[in-house]
């Protein structure tokens, strides 16, 4: 009887996940149905407390309003889903909602927001081999986003690669939208040929997938292209076949998209009346999609019609408006944001075929001269092993080891936050820091080492005197997780401070034993506290010979999986070392990379790992 009501709860929680599953299978065949799904799903899910089960339903629920073009409601059922999957530290769900609402600013307009949601589902997507097709469409959809802000060449590379992605994966639906871009592309930079080739062989694919939204998609881009180049005939032929599909699919986005392009196709055709219909038309759609990107071009529209007609103070106001609007949108994203963008991308996306910059490569190489390695460690501690996996070619993790006073041998093992090249300047500052305070200061003691780097740090990239940037104040903001020990092996005891590391230590009668850290991090700016020095206090604790120390940063519990992305978890590195006694160091190591090998399934790392283990 004790065992029903969880039976239970697992069989609702199945009838979620199954919901979810017929909300997104439906999704371009009956958005009705994806909504009638999702929203039951969503009844279902919270009525249980199934976290993960509403944050998917949240998320169909959110794909269908934004396929039937209501934006204002999916915009909302976006952000609710992202905020779950937060809560739950789910990379795989983060990185495909942060991608969908990326997508959905970007349909809007809201070029700013797309940008910045864009690029975080690339860190997400790019750690997930079986997420390929949207990690290319989110590339695509950046390569769009560069079109319109005229950074041809960068919108060209990001086509180009994501289509490589889809033909790779065998994606055809992916292949569709990345033939569309790319003779948006074309289109836009004069190459006629290739973009009607590209076209063509869109439409070809939607019409094999027999899914009439996208024959409908590629119609418009082909009466795009014939309508700018001149044979604005052949593009209304192409606009009267989509409009009767379109109409048969009843999508407000798509039928505003036709009737903009068909009015402004009969204005070059002479066909005023038709051309106010279509306009009437756009109108009516556009309560029911509102936001579209197109709608400051409707002012031009409006202005000809007007001008035609002899309306000249009409045809004035209209155009006022209509170059305000296309101001604002320019103005939305400047080039200097999209170019610390495309710098930031290039630094993430190393592990997916780019290859490291000879800027990165020097700084590797700065990095591995300065900081301390396997050498310098067992220089102090002859018994021990190193284990340090970078995320990219430069890392955040760093360990510093040396002698203090008394015969105290420290060991100092540091996580920056972040990644990438801020996170490695940060270490290699916080290194030069740590050799003044113990080797030139001959500061020994773990909670005074901590308590001085982090009054150094703040001195450093929060000068008195001077103004702190918003950029270092962003890559600040978390802070470093640090862990110390000083081990005096002629009083058999080991002194340790942690900020967020623990030091675990193996005792072999009683098995390991974890010592918590202090939860402030080193040289986070706390906005309560003033520049009265923060003190780290040490843990003393008695050890044998024979014991084993250990530190180890937090990328092996954040290491994702490649079949669903769900992490290792914290849970899981204390479950393993419990089964795994360090009798002997080296193949005891070589067990936890096993491990994390067969956990990972070939996905790139999630972070930075850094593991030092040391005999007593």
């Amino acid at each position: 009887m004790m065992g029903t009501p969880s039976l239970d709860v697992e069989r609702q929680r199945k009838l979620v996940d199954e919901l979810n599953a017929q909300a997104y299978e439906e999704r371009y065949n009956n958005t009705h149905l994806t909504l009638q799904f999702a929203q039951d799903a969503l009844q279902k899910a919270q009525t249980i407390h199934y976290t993960e089960g509403e944050a998917w339903a949240w998320r169909n629920l959110g794909i269908g309003h934004a396929i039937k073009g209501e934006f204002q409601q999916a915009e909302p059922c976006f952000q609710k889903a992202i905020t779950l999957f937060e809560q739950l530290e789910h990379p795989r769900g983060l990185g495909l909602a942060y991608s969908n609402l990326g997508t959905l600013y970007q349909q809007m307009g809201r070029l700013d927001k797309a940008v910045e949601y864009l690029a975080r589902s690339l860190r997400y997507l790019q750690l997930i081999p079986d997420l390929a097709f949207f990690y290319a469409q989110t590339l695509a959809n950046l390569g769009s986003l560069f079109g319109e802000l005229e950074q041809y060449d960068l919108a060209r590379e990001y086509h180009e690669k994501a289509l490589r992605i889809h033909e790779s994966v065998g994606a055809t639906r992916g292949m569709f939208f990345s033939l569309v871009s790319l003779g948006a592309f074309y289109e836009e930079t004069q190459q006629k040929e290739r973009a009607e080739t590209c076209l063509q062989q869109a439409l070809d694919i939607a019409t094999e997938l027999g899914e009439e939204d996208l024959v409908i998609r590629a119609l418009l881009s082909q009466a795009q292209l014939l309508h700018r180049t001149g044979r604005s005939k052949e593009a209304l032929e192409r606009l009267e076949r989509a409009e009767v599909l379109a109409r048969s699919l009843d999508s407000p986005f798509l039928l505003y998209q036709l009737y903009v392009i068909m009015a402004d196709t009969c204005l070059a055709l002479d066909l005023i009346d038709k051309a106010q219909d279509a306009l009437e038309k756009v109108q009516a759609y556009r309560e029911k999609a509102p936001g579209g990107p197109l709608d400051y071009f409707v002012f031009d529209i409006q202005a000809r019609l007007a001008e035609k007609a002899g309306r000249f103070e009409e045809a004035y106001r209209y155009y006022k408006q209509y170059t305000e609007r296309r101001f604002a949108l320019q103005r939305a994203v400047s080039r200097n944001v999209v170019g610390t963008l495309e710098k930031v991308l290039r630094e993430d996306l190393l592990g997916a075929g780019q290859e490291a910059s000879p800027d990165l490569l020097v700084a590797r190489r700065i990095q591995e001269a300065m900081l301390h390695g396997e050498a310098e460690l067992k220089q102090i501690f002859p018994e021990s092993v190193l284990w340090a996996v970078s995320k990219g070619v430069v890392s955040g993790d760093f360990l510093w080891a040396g002698k203090g006073k008394e015969g105290a041998q420290i060991l100092v093992v540091a996580d920056a936050s972040g990644a990438g090249v801020s996170a490695a300047m940060l270490s290699t500052i916080a290194h030069v820091l740590l050799y003044e305070i113990i080797s030139l200061r001959g500061v020994s003691d773990p909670g005074r080492i901590l308590s001085q780097l982090h009054k150094s740090l703040l001195d450093i990239l929060y000068p008195p005197a001077k103004k702190t940037s918003p950029e270092v104040e962003a890559i600040q903001a978390e802070g470093f997780q640090v862990g110390a020990l000083a081990f005096f092996p002629s009083l058999g005891e080991v002194h340790f401070a942690g900020a967020h590391i623990p030091l675990w230590i193996y005792n072999p009668a009683l098995g390991w034993e974890q010592l918590a850290p202090d939860k402030r991090l080193i040289g986070q700016k706390a906005e309560t506290e003033d520049r009265t020095p923060r003190l780290y206090t040490s843990t003393i604790v008695p050890v044998e010979k024979g014991w084993t120390l250990l530190f180890l940063t937090d990328g092996w519990e954040r290491q994702v999986r490649a079949s669903d992305g769900k992490r290792y978890g914290r849970a899981s590195v204390r479950d393993f070392l419990t089964a795994h006694a360090p009798t002997d160091l080296q193949p005891w190591l070589e067990a936890i990379q096993q491990e994390w090998d067969r956990w990972r399934e070939g996905a790139a790392p999630t972070d930075d790992i850094l593991l030092v283990a040391t005999r007593t």
